[in-house]
């Protein structure tokens, strides 16, 4: 998704006293106490994973969830109800909100500051080194120890061992545990002008979905050295003709999920852009275990075409409902892939970092 300038973050009206109108708690409305984590999802027809993303969120430390429900038919605002957690109703069209940041902008300006929160989708677990013993508030107490306001992750995508279409996954399963197969992912980094000043690119869906976006196929590099030379003009810089002509690129699997909210915060596009934040250079990093592959994958991906939900006319949808309607067979767990054991195997991989400090801070030497 395209995100707007840093112009806008500096623009955006100090944080309202209430809601706006498209917005409506169901019940009683979030009032945090100092200190605790909160956690952030939006969500639509998740009751297959919302279970088990609310019981991963509270078993790393989360105090409070909010759900924001897009007009939900499948029992979702039940789940978040009987879970303990606060809904409010987002009555408007996803594309229309910014594909959700605008309910999600307002909905922390409103109950958020001075608290850390945890923003994911449903299908979205984070975990971070030394996960499986310590959990947020051990990990926040070293980020504000360090003046840092924001952990970084990477999208990790998780799939069942066997086809999609024979998964068998039922809501309170584990999902680790039933779809935790992924493969390691060759990544890459890309500038850009707002922060985190750099996205990253690769992974199983680059490989499957997108696979003329890899730099390393001879007509994609060819392709990225021409356009390079072309923004050398300063006319074509500035051309939105020769501007489209980019080389393509698959979806951004850099996000910052866990944020310190305050006022001047705000997501730009989705977690992967965010305003300004302090992160310091010496900090771990996380992964968010992504399972957004099991059986309902087709009959999701037709909903959000259908919908015309997501970016750009759900392009990546449609990448995958091509994929997956020419082979009904169609599995993600080819021969590299691998079952995640826990946050110990990621670090050892590399796809997250631990550093001594937060190792003597959680007690582990």
């Amino acid at each position: 998704m395209q995100a707007p300038g840093s112009a806008e973050f500096a623009a955006r009206p100090p944080s309202p006293t209430r809601l706006p109108p498209m917005l409506r708690p169901l019940g009683a409305a979030p009032s945090p106490r100092p200190g605790e984590i909160l956690a952030l999802l939006v969500a639509r027809n998740e009751a297959l994973r919302l279970p088990d993303a609310l019981a991963q969120a509270r078993a790393i430390g989360v105090d409070r969830v909010i759900i924001i429900d897009n007009e939900s038919s499948d029992g979702t605002r039940d789940i978040a109800s009987s879970a303990g957690a606060h809904v409010i109703m987002a009555e408007e069209d996803y594309a229309a909100s910014r594909y959700g940041i605008t309910w999600t902008n307002a909905v922390l300006d409103a109950y958020a500051n001075g608290h850390w929160v945890l923003v994911i989708d449903a299908d979205e677990q984070l975990v971070f080194p030394g996960s499986d013993t310590t959990g947020l508030k051990a990990l926040t107490a070293h980020l504000d120890s360090l003046g840092s306001e924001a952990l970084r992750t990477i999208l990790l995508d998780c799939f069942p061992p066997g086809p999609l279409s024979g998964c068998s996954y039922r809501p309170g399963d584990r999902l680790a545990e039933l779809a935790g197969m992924f493969e390691l992912p060759r990544l890459r980094q890309e500038k850009i002008d707002d922060f985190p000043h750099f996205l990253e690119y690769g992974g199983i869906r680059e490989r499957l979905f997108f696979p003329e976006a890899d730099p390393h196929r001879p007509s994609r590099w060819i392709w990225q050295k021409l356009y390079n030379l072309g923004l050398r003009i300063p006319a074509l810089r500035q051309d939105p003709r020769f501007l489209a002509l980019a080389p393509p690129r698959s979806p951004t699997i850099t996000k910052i999920p866990l944020l310190r909210w305050r006022p001047g915060a705000a997501l730009v596009a989705s977690t992967h852009r965010v305003a300004p934040m302090a992160m310091h250079p010496d900090q771990p990093s996380g992964v968010l275990l992504h399972f957004k592959f099991l059986q309902d994958f087709h009959a999701r991906a037709l909903d959000a075409v259908a919908r015309g939900a997501h970016y750009d006319g759900s392009r990546e949808y449609r990448r995958y409902l091509a994929r997956i309607e020419a082979d009904p067979g169609f599995t993600l767990a080819g021969r590299n892939a691998r079952r995640y054991t826990g946050p110990a195997q990621l670090v050892q991989l590399g796809l997250m970092r631990d550093t001594p400090a937060w190792r003597q801070a959680r007690g582990a030497g």
